[in-house]
Parts: C-alpha cells; structure tokens; sequence
C-alpha cells in the first residue's frame, strides 16, 4: 500500500488506530545537508503494510498522533536515525520503543547484526539490499522500489515477535529495558549547542587563549550557518581554513581572502558575520575565555585491562552474548579510571541497569582482590575467591 495524499492517510489510521505495536521504518538521504531529508517512512501494524510518502502528504500529524501515543509500542531495527527524524517531528519523544538489533545483541545474536541476516535467521526469507543507493527523495518511485522498502516493516514484524519470545525465556526483557532507556529520552536527539562544537577540532590545543575563544564563535557561527542553510558544516568553511581565522584574526576581506581554502564567493556572504564572530571572541571578557578540558592522560596500571577483559569474555560465555556487549574496552578502561580515582561507581554504565549485577560487582570483586582468575580443572579460565572455592556465576 502507497500512500500519497491525506485522505488516504487518514484511511489508514482509521486501520492501524488499534494496534498494540508497530513496525516503523524510514528512507531518507543526508550526504549533503544538515538535517534528513525524509523519503519515505515504512510502518505495518494488523496485518497491513504501508509507504507513507511525506514529500505529497500534507499533514502527517495523524501517523505522528500514532507515534506519539504510549500504548502502542514502535519497533524499530537500528533505529536511532528513525527515532532522530521522529523526535524532531513530533516535538518530543518517542516511546515505547523495541530494537531489534539491540535485543539481538543480548540474545546472542551479535552486536549490529545487519536486518538481512536477521530475516533469514527469522524466517529463513532472503531480502536483498538492492536499493540501498536509491535516491528516496526523487520521484516517482518505482513499484520495486517500495516493495523493497516495505520488506523492512514486514519482515520486522515476526523478528519482534520472535526476539520478544526469546528474551521473555531468557528473562533478559528488563535488560532490554535498560538498554533502550537512550533511545527513548528525548535529550538524546537534541541539536547539539553551537558553541561545544569547537571541542571537536583537531589542533586546537596549540592556540592561545584569545585566539580558543574566537574559534569557539567562529565554530557556532558556522553550525547555525549549517543548520539555517540545511547544509554540512565543513561545506561552508572547512576545519583548517576555519582554525587559520582564528590564528590570524583577520580584520577585512582582503586580509580574510589570503586564507587558502576559503572559497570568495562565502567571503561575500559570509564575510561580515565572520569579522563580528572574531570581535566577539577578542571582546570577551577575561572570566569568560574557554578552558580546555584536560587531556586523558590518564594510565592504568599493565595488566590491569586485559585481566578484567579476560573476566568479561568468561561472563560473555557463561551468558551467551557477545564480550563487547557486556563490556566493551571503553567501559572497562572507564571503570578502572574510577577505581582509581573517585570511585562513584554508580555513573558508570557497567553499575548500571542489568550490568551491575551481571559483569559490575565482578569486576570489581577482582579490583578489590576478593577473588582472582586461575586455570580450572577443565583447562579454561574461572574466577576463584581467595578461599579457593569456585564462584558460582549469575545467569
């Protein structure tokens, strides 16, 4: 079913209206502009499928009604790109959620298996990855083109199902839980502040203080740029020529010209906002000038990672799920950081949801010396505490 005008549209809540869950996908493109451009959004409920086109609908807000009401579930697989264009359309956020490559991950299933895999692991169906280089926004689309498209609700359907079995057997839903708490906080898919946006340029560390609170004006300047003209940031000025401003402060077109790779025709348009942007950096007050954080310097002690990490893959295989999605390096070296720091536990994500029983108080049992890893009777790896006796593991 394509849907392309609003009364078919509404034809189609009056259908769906009653579900209890939703399968919900997207097509859009963002090679070249800021925000999505939205293609196509995908959405199966009661046995029935449909392409929704919002480039000719009109008014969505009946299906975004849909989305925003929290007794239907939406289902997703990886959706985090759907939930974005989702939360900024519905102004707030969108729960309740299920992702299917995020309950496959704690099923066992790995941790970004892809939705092709999942299908056939599912229902033993093949679909193929045939358009993944469509233009979704150009028209018309081809009946093999929605067709294609359709397969990523219709298929989500019986891997929800099956998923939502095998974690209900499992009693894993409540991890699930903790894991989808991201997605479904509308603090998650915020814009991000204009003016934080300086910390991801390279070499920045090099400038001196006046010159980091120009760059730090310059880069919003150009992120507000980016999001007004709906285009890449670095298409309007690029991080190297954008750093060179701030270095050498120039104060007219002339002088801004001589700054290689900074494009004449954006000296024009731009040229006025940028001078303003680099007085406001030299005219801020001295109690105002941006600090850097620290850099991580900070080293564990050798041995230390690689120990936990050893404890993390008998956890991984006594539970059945994949080392990295218990305890990847970044939690590990996080955990042992705070260890030796402040020891506020309870911030980390592996003292957090499920993962403070399941892998946490393991970890840090090991930290503490409570037990210690040895070779068992079997020739593999246990956890033995100080009185010799083998650790029961929690399943």
């Amino acid at each position: 079913m394509y849907i392309t005008n609003d009364d078919q549209l509404l034809d189609l809540i009056d259908q769906i209206k009653s579900c209890e869950m939703l399968a919900i996908d997207t097509e859009f493109v963002r090679e070249k502009t800021y925000f999505h451009r939205l293609g196509l959004i995908q959405v199966a409920g009661n046995g029935i499928c449909a392409a929704l086109d919002p480039i000719s609908i009109n008014n969505l807000d009946p299906f975004l009604d849909l989305v925003k009401n929290k007794n239907i579930l939406k289902v997703f697989h990886a959706g985090k790109q759907d939930l974005e264009i989702l939360n900024r359309l519905c102004g707030e956020g969108v729960r309740p959620v299920f992702d299917t490559q995020v309950a496959a991950s704690l099923v066992g299933w790995g941790l970004q298996i892809s939705f092709a895999k999942i299908v056939q692991k599912v229902t033993g169906k093949r679909i193929h990855k045939t358009e993944t280089y469509t233009d979704w926004c150009r028209r018309p689309l081809s009946k093999g083109q929605i067709e294609y498209a359709l397969n990523d609700v219709r298929y989500l359907v019986p891997v929800y199902e099956k998923l939502q079995k095998k974690l209900k057997r499992m009693r894993r839903l409540e991890w699930l839980e903790g894991e989808l708490k991201f997605l479904e906080d509308h603090e998650t898919f915020q814009m991000p502040d204009p003016y934080e946006q300086y910390l991801k340029l390279k070499n920045i560390r090099g400038l001196k203080p006046r010159n980091l609170a120009v760059i730090r004006e310059l880069a919003a300047w150009r992120e507000k740029e980016a999001m007004n003209r709906d285009c890449l940031a670095k298409s309007i000025v690029r991080d190297e020529p954008l750093l060179e401003i701030a270095r050498a402060l120039p104060r007219d077109a002339k002088s801004l010209g001589s700054i290689r790779g900074f494009h004449s025709k954006e000296i024009q348009q731009s040229g006025d906002a940028i001078f303003s942007a680099i007085k406001r950096g030299l005219e801020l007050p001295e109690d105002q000038i941006p600090t850097l954080p620290e850099s991580a310097g900070y080293t564990s002690r050798p041995g230390i990672e690689g120990l936990l990490a050893s404890y993390v893959q008998i956890r991984s295989e006594e539970l059945k799920i994949e080392p990295n999605v218990l305890a990847d390096r970044k939690m590990i070296r996080q955990f042992v950081e705070c260890y030796d720091t402040d020891r506020n536990f309870e911030s980390l994500p592996l003292f957090q949801s499920w993962r403070k029983e399941f892998i946490g108080t393991g970890l840090l049992s090991i930290m503490e010396g409570k037990v210690g890893l040895a070779i068992n009777g079997s020739g593999y790896l246990s956890l033995i505490p100080m009185n010799g006796k083998p650790v029961e593991p929690t399943s």
